[in-house]
């Protein structure tokens, strides 16, 4: 959770009174202001905060009537977060009070043309976070000229920006915050890092492949080398042995095939006489009913 600094912390005067509690049922999310001076002059540390602070008091309660300053959270570009109202009291800045039921209020220190720092963004994401503890349905995040019924700048186009990038809602990352030319600049270095890994890749395998081949190669070489040519002649001339004249492309006995003794077997025994089509019965069966064959 965010540090708050009390409004003690800016001399801040009493309000008066004032409109009361948001209702949590009610609030649809927060809305991003700026004070919009006019001025490119820099309210950065803590003195000239403060003492800003207490002019835009004087000016809401003195001159527009209101009980208070009108926001609720104050963030500067160092990364502080000033209470003001507070965040469970209603705030005077969206515009209206219809508006003013259904949103919280956060005032951004910057001045125009400010784009705001990595620590006011971190520490709004902070604040936003605590508002949506606080209000579970206000999950939206604005800004002033989105919901004010009268036109405005508020709050400046680079908060406006920031807030369109997502640089304000709880949980994103300061990675992610570059420029256009930082974005295409890292878009154009991850194309060149994939297309070196693909080349690199490729020659690899490239190479590992040739490995493959060589290896496989080599070993059906040496499987060559290994075979027994004896045994493929063994096995031939056992085929040809055994097949009937019939079987023969040319009706002509097989050549007689050498052979050579096998240590393991009788040189003597022979191998049986098998003809694998027998002849058929010598006589026909009587036809039936008594019938004879006819010539």
């Amino acid at each position: 959770m965010v540090e708050y600094l009390p409004r003690s912390a800016w001399n801040a005067r009493p309000p008066n009174g004032g409109p009361g509690n948001l209702t949590v049922s009610r609030v649809e999310g927060a809305v991003i202001h700026w004070p919009g001076t006019g001025s490119t002059s820099v309210i950065h540390s803590k003195a000239a905060v403060a003492s800003a602070l207490r002019g835009w008091q004087d000016y809401h309660m003195d001159t527009r009537g209101w009980s208070d300053i009108a926001y609720q959270v104050a963030v500067d570009q160092a990364g502080r977060a000033w209470t003001l109202r507070g965040l469970r009291t209603q705030s005077g800045a969206n515009g209206g009070t219809d508006v003013n039921e259904r949103y919280g209020a956060v005032l951004l220190i910057l001045v125009t043309g400010e784009q705001p720092t990595a620590a006011m963004k971190a520490t709004t994401r902070g604040v936003i976070a605590d508002f949506r503890r606080i209000y579970p349905r206000g999950t939206a995040i604005r800004p002033h000229s989105a919901v004010r019924p009268e036109p405005t700048d508020c709050p400046g186009d680079p908060a406006r920006a920031a807030i369109a990038r997502g640089e304000f809602t709880p949980g994103h990352s300061e990675d992610d915050d570059m420029t256009p030319a930082q974005m295409q600049e890292l878009k154009n270095f991850i194309e060149a890092r994939t297309q070196a890994y693909a080349l690199w890749t490729h020659r690899q395998l490239r190479k590992d492949l040739s490995a493959v081949v060589k290896a496989y190669a080599l070993d059906i070489k040496n499987y060559e080398r290994q075979t027994d040519a004896a045994d493929a002649a063994r096995a031939a001339a056992a085929v040809w042995a055994t097949a009937p004249p019939s079987l023969q492309v040319d009706g002509t006995p097989a050549p007689e095939q050498p052979t050579a003794p096998d240590p393991n077997t009788d040189p003597d025994l022979s191998l049986p006489d098998l003809d694998p089509f027998p002849d058929t019965p010598a006589a026909e069966e009587a036809a039936p009913n008594g019938d004879q064959p006819t010539a």
